[in-house]
């Protein structure tokens, strides 16, 4: 695999260095932070007005087959469920185009849009997406090790996966 202009990557190191950046920017202070909430409840009503806006077809992505509303309906249970959650400053909006890698330089986090105060699971949810959509989902065990699998919580992770698809398909 290769980058712009023929550079060899490795798929591996880059989920690596991606699970470290974001471990490292949920670690920044957010005490006296400027940045808005950005916490579930939030998203999800987000979640909620873009199905309603222009609803998803059963057949997308990873929770194929079941209706639209009905995977509201399980985004709004989960979250209900989750309770309270450390506060961290999130990217909000990783995609493809705001994560560059320089085989020299490293990792570079851009286009700070939705940055925000919320779950660490919103940006890890969003990193796991974007790394197995681009590199294929083998590379999402290495990006969760360097984000350290200690820090991470499956329930909390599967609520604001479901959020991710509904915000993101």
């Amino acid at each position: 695999m290769c980058l712009a202009g023929g550079i060899p990557v490795n798929a591996e190191s880059i989920a690596r260095s991606f699970g470290s950046a974001l471990a490292e920017l949920h670690t920044i202070s957010v005490d006296d932070c400027p940045f808005p909430a950005l916490d579930g409840t939030v998203l999800a009503n987000w979640a909620h007005a873009r199905v309603e806006a222009a609803a998803l077809t059963a057949a997308d992505g990873p929770y194929r087959g079941i209706a639209p509303a009905r995977l509201l309906d399980i985004l709004d249970d989960q979250m209900a469920d989750l309770g309270d959650a450390k506060t961290v400053i999130v990217h909000g909006s990783l995609s493809a185009s705001d994560v560059w890698f320089h085989p020299e330089s490293g990792l570079s986090l851009t286009t700070w849009d939705h940055v925000g105060l919320g779950d660490c699971h919103l940006d890890l949810a969003m990193g796991a997406k974007l790394l197995g959509d681009t590199y294929g989902y083998a590379v999402v065990a290495p990006f969760f090790e360097a984000y350290d699998l200690d820090r991470v919580d499956a329930v909390r992770l599967d609520a604001f996966q479901l959020l991710v698809h509904l915000l993101t398909t």
